[in-house]
């Protein structure tokens, strides 16, 4: 290999190890602590807490909060939620929209400083995706200088929370209907304390919910019964002005665009599930890698390590090249969002572009993931199927990343009308110099034509009838939306005329395409002699640059940052005989 080119390996493998934040043996110690109960899950994230506290790490940037995400969600997926909860949406959403007032302001303090836990309230029994038809009310009496804040009944219970009462208090963010004077104004979030020193605020109920296999979280059904909220408690930005007496003033008068500003953090915290997402694959990839490196068999050639099969070597390479581009755009996204963010300290609300780009990478993401974790947990045998391997539990807490802040296949159905609506088909040329690259923009442009086509003579409008018949094209358009951004992305960030970086995309443009090469024949974007190629092609490059890409496992730093399993240790056999002798001599 020439120098060029060992140059350009080493810095695109800089890019790709999971993020050490204030990383120390203590940390390390903190996070590699197992839990087998939502308490101990609690108590984890409490000493995190404090660990972010005495060292000074500063959450309030989002690209840190990013990167203590993907250092944690290796570990354990139940304190990223938590985390996720208190400092993206609790502290999150009064840092953007809480006036500062003594009230607000000692709430939010008790949180940055780690006396108190952030929880989020949002959606109900009755009510997910659907987060603008909630129905918990908050009245407000002027004669009290009071919100009232009331569950109607059963659809209106908040479904869940991790509510349940611990050693801190916990702080409450409660989307509920603003009622003033009898006179409805949607949703708003208020802010008061739900918990504490483990008593709840009087009308609170708590009654928590069954555990979640492998994902340790203190979810509860909360319900409201003539609960008082301060005066100072709703959380308006500059949307509303509501005087003592009750008068109101609509600064912001459309209803829809209230909701995005209230709903904000929902959107940042889906970079924060991509990336934690992502972080599960790097682990489980350098888990499987280093068990299929040193698992024997007695293969065709006599005994030797099961990676010397086909199958398992080229299958973990394609689901690293996957990840590889994965982790480059996504820490590039993240560094684009931080920077917006850090711009629009109040008020803010994403842009669609980005709001399409953030909800179609999320998807993507975490959708692969769930593919890749799959394949490891069945390349691992019986041994993948253990909690103490982690491949199992990161199928688990994947679920949740595909669930949390809106379920996947919502999403995607949205990005898909909003693309639509936004107009979002141009591609700059320079990137068709990828000869592949032209395959997918030609795809995604056969979907724009033909759903855009539905709606102009729909009048603009995509209706119901529309999106059940065309779901799969709004599917399949947000999904190449995101492959396209992906690759995008990854050049304009990443590029520097060099061969190891070209090798990655054109593997990345194969892999996709062979993966939606039937709705390409479909579309006649391509032919049944073009196709045949492609897959030639593609078996050629696998072959040829397998061995190469796996390499790339050991640049993601997963030991570094403290995963321990058996299967990935020194010598496994070792470790399981050593564990049989400890436990039988105590």
């Amino acid at each position: 290999m020439n120098k060029s080119l060992c140059n350009s390996e080493s810095k695109l493998k800089s890019y790709l190890a999971i993020e050490y934040i204030g990383i120390s043996d203590n940390l390390l110690e903190i996070l590699k602590n197992s839990c087998d109960s939502y308490s101990s899950s609690v108590k984890k994230f409490i000493e995190l807490l404090k660990y972010i506290q005495n060292n000074h790490i500063h959450m309030t940037s989002f690209k840190e909060l990013v990167a203590l995400h993907e250092l944690v969600a290796p570990h354990d997926s139940a304190v990223v939620s938590m985390m996720s909860i208190h400092f993206n949406l609790a502290i999150g959403t009064i840092a953007n929209l809480g006036a500062q007032t003594p009230y607000v302001e000692d709430l939010y303090q008790k949180l940055c400083s780690g006396r108190a836990i952030g929880v989020y309230l949002a959606t109900e029994l009755a009510h997910g995706n659907d987060l603008i038809a909630i129905e918990t009310q908050a009245n407000y009496l002027p004669e009290k200088g009071v919100f009232i804040l009331n569950s109607p009944g059963p659809n209106a219970y908040k479904f869940m929370p991790n509510t349940t009462p611990c050693e801190l208090p916990k702080v409450a963010i409660v989307l509920a209907q603003l009622n003033v004077s009898g006179k409805k104004y949607g949703i708003f979030p208020f802010i008061f304390p739900l918990s504490v020193n483990g008593k709840l605020t009087p009308g609170v109920k708590i009654t928590p919910l069954s555990d979640k296999p492998g994902l340790y979280l203190d979810n509860a059904i909360t319900s409201f019964d003539n609960v008082e909220i301060p005066f100072e408690g709703l959380l308006a930005g500059n949307m509303i002005t509501l005087t003592k007496e009750g008068k109101i003033s609509l600064h912001i008068k459309e209803l829809k665009e209230r909701f995005s500003l209230i709903t904000n953090k929902i959107h940042s915290g889906k970079l924060c599930m991509a990336v934690s997402s992502v972080a599960a694959a790097k682990s489980a990839l350098h888990i499987t890698s280093t068990y299929g490196n040193k698992r024997k068999t007695f293969g065709y050639s006599g005994a030797m390590p099961i990676i010397n099969y086909s199958h398992f070597k080229e299958g973990i390479a394609w689901d690293t090249l996957s990840t590889i581009i994965h982790a480059l755009y996504l820490k590039e996204l993240t560094r684009k969002v931080s920077v917006i963010l850090s711009e629009s300290v109040k008020n803010f609300k994403f842009k669609d572009e980005l709001l399409i780009e953030i909800i179609s990478a999320k998807s993507l993401c975490t959708w692969r993931t769930q593919e890749i974790l799959i394949n490891c947990r069945e390349r691992c045998g019986a041994q993948g199927l253990f909690t103490l391997n982690k491949i199992s539990p990161y199928l688990i807490s994947n679920f949740g990343a595909i669930t949390s802040e809106g379920d996947n296949l919502v999403l995607s159905l949205k990005a898909g009308g909003m693309i639509i609506s936004n107009n979002m088909k141009e591609i700059d040329e320079t990137y068709f110099q990828y000869n592949l690259f032209s395959i997918l923009n030609n795809y995604m442009d056969f979907l724009y034509k033909k759903l855009n086509r539905l709606i102009v003579n729909n009048n603009k409008k995509i209706n119901l009838d529309i999106l059940n018949k065309y779901s799969g094209d709004f599917l399949e358009l947000s999904q190449t939306y995101a492959v396209l951004s992906v690759v995008t992305t990854t050049i304009d960030t990443y590029h520097n005329n060099d061969d190891e970086f070209d090798m990655i995309i054109e593997g990345y443009l194969l892999d996709w395409i062979h993966r939606t090469m039937s709705n390409l024949l479909r579309s006649e974007v391509i032919n049944l002699q073009e196709s045949q190629k492609i897959n030639d092609r593609r078996i050629e490059y696998i072959h040829k640059h397998a061995d190469r890409i796996n390499d790339y496992i050991s640049s993601f730093g997963v030991d570094k940052a403290g995963i321990e399993t058996p299967i990935s240790s020194h010598d496994y056999i070792s470790w399981y005989a050593d564990n049989h002798h400890q436990l039988n001599n105590n």
